[in-house]
């Protein structure tokens, strides 16, 4: 059904200070679903390394796990409130052990669940997420900066709710998927002009049309590890993540 990728690589400025990295990434294909989800921890939250694990732990579950519900259902709004009541209920749990607060826990979060007929895709913050329909490079969910570029929403911020964006849509003529984080959108999303750079085309095909036989580590997925490494960690100082859902030909 689909390939995939996801990475993310610790930024120049955490390594300059000695701060861990705070993207986070991850997939699960389980029952015809495939689940990809992103986080980017918040740089004022003391643990957001472990809250973006959590929710992108608990968001691939919670997409695959209710993937038929979420996809048809009718209400927005209550799709909404259960995606968060969700991983907000995984956060408690992280906080608990960590002896701190879901606050301290903040990240973003992006994510996209499909079968071979229906996509969903859910976003909260900033980041971007881009998908390839009939051949043409298209912005499904920009990010959410509010009035300055290093001010966004977070899932643990009071106004999540509102501010969560959910798209559900048809997988005719879709090829791929591509999520960023915002350090990998220094190098990958057009800010002025709301485009994604046409590379993000060329990431997807590499991994749409990557050899399907199962091998630990594949060469495609090395090379693209690479790319993230070299090009896109050195546009920024920020962490950079990105993950990939590429659709078999």
């Amino acid at each position: 059904m689909f390939n995939e990728f996801h990475y993310q690589v610790r930024g120049r400025g955490h390594e300059q200070d000695g701060t861990r990295g705070q993207d986070r990434t991850g997939h699960i294909s389980r029952g015809g679903v495939q689940a990809l989800c992103l986080a980017d921890g918040a740089g004022s939250a003391t643990q957001s390394e472990l809250g973006a694990q959590a929710v992108v732990d608990e968001g691939c579950a919670l997409l695959v796990e209710g993937f038929t519900r979420l996809v048809s259902a009718s209400d927005a709004e209550q799709s909404r409130r259960d995606i968060l009541e969700r991983l907000h209920g995984r956060l408690d749990e992280v906080a608990e052990r960590n002896g701190c607060t879901r606050v301290d826990l903040a990240s973003t979060f992006l994510a996209v669940a499909a079968t071979n007929d229906r996509f969903m895709v859910a976003h909260v913050g900033d980041g971007v997420i881009g998908y390839v329909r009939n051949g043409k490079l298209l912005v499904v969910s920009a990010p959410d900066n509010a009035e300055f570029a290093n001010q966004t929403t977070f899932v643990t911020s009071p106004d999540a709710a509102t501010s969560i964006r959910l798209f559900r849509g048809s997988m005719e003529g879709v090829s791929g998927f591509v999520l960023m984080s915002d350090g990998a959108s220094a190098s990958l999303y057009d800010f002025r002009a709301k485009t994604l750079a046409p590379a993000c085309a060329k990431l997807i095909d590499v991994v749409r049309n990557a050899p399907t036989r199962q091998v630990r580590n594949p060469s495609y997925k090395k090379h693209l590890r690479r790319l993230v490494d070299t090009k896109l960690r050195l546009a920024t100082k920020d962490d950079c993540a990105i993950g990939i859902l590429g659709r078999r030909p």
